[in-house]
């Protein structure tokens, strides 16, 4: 479809808009109280050093914090989209028989699991400024490494359904064959979390801030599949009916002028 690219593309954005406005309301409160207690802990370390804690300002004003997380988090939903756009396609080809919606949640909980659950199990994420500014790009490095592995693993898996279900000939070979391919997902997926290195920093955040500030970005990450999933479902089938719209509207104009 043409214009599934542009759907799941204006989808995305919607959604990680939204998204950003959930983060602007629920996350950035938890951030504000885990730099307030950063900062109080460094104070009180400088104080029993005998040391002056040189006060920084922000360079950039709340308000604009605000804001940068609402169109970041809307061009990461954008990015998304299209990401999802070659999913769906790529999953429609292979399960042609499955409606629309089951299409898209299917996407949407394959892209979940690649993309934000899963780094989020082997890298879990801390509020901004957590952790030694001498480790960033380590972690930020084995981070986007692990992403990217992990998203190549759903992405070889569904290939390997696709050409498990134009070899297999038989109901029974392609139950087999598709064990294998779950199990060699399984085995990829075990191989990469334990061989890519963790985040080696200890955290030092009160565990109830950071519980709270894990647990409503994995929500937003979850809406964000869901709304991507959804919109892309509803347009699509809104396309889908359009020939069914017009045919009937064709039939019905000559009894009206009659």
């Amino acid at each position: 479809m043409p214009r599934l690219v542009t759907i799941a593309a204006v989808a995305g954005l919607v959604a990680g808009l939204l998204v950003g406005g959930f983060y602007n309301l629920f996350t950035v409160p938890v951030i504000e109280r885990a730099i307030a207690w950063e900062e109080q802990r460094a104070a009180a370390e400088a104080k029993a050093a005998g040391t002056v804690l040189a006060e920084e300002k922000p360079l950039v004003s709340l308000g604009a914090q605000r804001v940068g997380m609402a169109v970041g988090t809307g061009i990461y939903g954008l990015i998304l989209g299209l990401v999802f756009a070659g999913g769906y396609s790529l999953l429609r080809r292979i399960v042609p028989h499955w409606p629309t919606l089951a299409l898209a949640l299917g996407v949407g909980a394959l892209g979940f699991w690649c993309l934000s659950l899963f780094p989020f199990i082997k890298f879990p994420l801390n509020p901004p400024g957590v952790g030694d500014p001498n480790t960033l790009p380590f972690r930020q490095g084995f981070q986007t490494l692990f992403f990217v592995l992990s998203a190549l693993g759903v992405g070889v898996f569904l290939l390997a359904l696709r050409r498990i279900n134009a070899a297999a000939s038989s109901v029974p070979q392609r139950a087999w064959l598709l064990g294998l391919a779950v199990l060699g997902y399984g085995v990829f997926a075990a191989v990469i979390f334990f061989a890519v290195p963790g985040n080696p920093d200890r955290v030092e955040v009160p565990l109830d801030l950071l519980e709270l500030f894990r647990t409503l970005t994995m929500i937003g990450q979850f809406l964000l599949w869901a709304l991507l999933a959804l919109g892309v479902a509803l347009a699509v089938a809104w396309y889908q009916r359009a020939p069914q719209r017009q045919a009937a509207s064709g039939q019905l104009s000559p009894n009206s002028q009659g």
